[in-house]
């Protein structure tokens, strides 16, 4: 069953606002087997609307327009809608009674808010206690369903009542399977010459590439009309795809690396401690914003002078003075001054060249020294980045915890896979 969304708003063409709302949507449909062929955007415009409007009902089996519903002048949805479609607008009682009932603020708040009882005929209200009344409009035996534009309240519409009354008009439901694969240190053209055969060899199979920097989300979808055919197809294609990428995937599914690098440490009964220069805590910022955290991690300090390096974490002035602070000795000597001072048995530290300047022919932008320090041994590896100053910091940040991922799970030690 094909669909599509219909998102309104000059807030959303103009660029001032996200449009999440439709992508959410969109997910959510797609796992219930409601697939969305179109996403169209387009401002407060009656004749945009309009138009867009009575294509979507010409093309496709079911329709979600959002945004438009509200009290201000600017919402203007519901008049379009009785417009094009030749359906005088109707006053809801229980809406308005709803609306009688709340506490106004002025007089002319009241007139605004009335303004949302005013429905096209045959409009069935979803939501009739909530915040903001959606309402389903079959109009030529096409269900459409208009809900608001705030996140939260079309969340609420679409997994509580749209999704479930979509099943009415379904005559064969579809299964789909789908696991979305979390790969760094391949691009997305590797990627796919890897899976070129596997693809082409399963009927209902499709895998899509989806660049996340510095990431590449690899999604593998079965979708089909046997639940068990299906089921057996995703098993098969996922196992596939693990063994092609092997230790390339640093998480599936909603997980992040650093998800995975904590429950890693808990595993071991580890404590993590950082050491963060050009990378200015980008990494204790992603540890930190996954709860729990504070099980695994203990600390971090940003060292970015050479001054601060001696004083906090103990590298000394000849290290400093004979291979500057952008080099393994330095890494090393920060990953070592950290573990002692937060008394934790593992630590990362990150020095480099971030850019755009300060970089020389030895030590040119985008040089980093990344060190991992663990209850065995310290080392450190040369690392050259390209990008944008930002960008080198997240591949900075992301290469230190998937190499402490990658020794957490193999016990190797960057890539030349020294073993512990």
């Amino acid at each position: 069953m094909h669909g599509e969304i219909i998102a309104i708003g000059d807030e959303l063409v103009s660029g001032k606002v996200l449009n999440t709302t439709a992508s959410f949507a969109a997910n959510k449909l797609f796992t219930a087997g409601c697939q969305v062929t179109r996403i169209t955007s387009i401002g407060d415009n009656p004749d945009d609307i309009e138009e867009c409007l009575l294509a979507a009902i010409k093309r496709s089996r079911y329709v979600i327009i959002t945004g438009g519903l509200g009290p201000t002048t600017d919402d203007i949805t519901n008049e379009v809608t009785s417009k094009a479609l030749g359906r005088p607008q109707v006053l809801n009682e229980m809406i308005l009674e709803k609306i009688r009932r709340a506490k106004q603020r002025s007089a002319n708040s009241v007139f605004l808010r009335e303004k949302l009882a005013w429905l096209p005929e045959g409009a069935e209200v979803l939501n009739p206690e909530g915040r903001a009344a959606g309402y389903l409009l079959i109009h030529q035996d096409i269900p459409l369903f208009f809900l608001p534009g705030v996140p939260k309240e079309l969340e609420d519409h679409l997994i509580n009542r749209v999704i479930p009354m979509l099943n009415r008009f379904v005559s064969e439901k579809i299964y789909i399977r789908q696991q979305t694969f979390k790969v760094f240190g391949l691009s997305e053209t590797e990627i796919n010459s890897l899976f070129e055969k596997l693809e082409s060899s399963q009927d209902g199979l499709s895998i899509g590439y989806y660049p996340n920097f510095p990431e590449v989300n690899v999604t593998a979808t079965v979708k089909g009309r046997d639940s068990g055919k299906v089921a057996e197809i995703f098993h098969m294609a996922c196992n596939t795809i693990e063994q092609l990428l092997g230790r390339h995937v640093v998480a599936v599914n909603q997980e992040t690396l650093e998800e995975v690098v904590g429950r890693l440490l808990l595993e071991k009964g580890g404590v993590l401690s950082l050491s963060e220069s050009c990378t200015g805590g980008l990494v204790s910022q992603r540890v930190t914003s996954i709860p729990g955290s504070s099980g695994w991690f203990e600390g971090g300090v940003i060292t970015y002078s050479n001054k601060s390096k001696e004083d906090f974490l103990g590298v000394s002035s000849k290290t400093l003075s004979l291979y500057g602070a952008v080099s393994s000795r330095a890494a090393m000597e920060m990953a070592d001054g950290v573990k002692g001072l937060a008394g934790t048995g593992y630590s990362l530290a990150i020095t480099g060249v971030a850019g755009p300047s300060g970089g020389t022919t030895q030590k040119p932008v985008g040089t980093v020294y990344i060190a991992l320090s663990t209850p065995k041994r310290t080392v450190a590896e040369r690392f050259q980045f390209t990008g944008t100053r930002h960008m080198i910091q997240i591949l900075a940040a992301e290469t230190a915890l998937d190499e402490l991922r990658l020794h957490l799970s193999y016990g190797t030690y960057f890539h030349c896979n020294r073993p512990a």
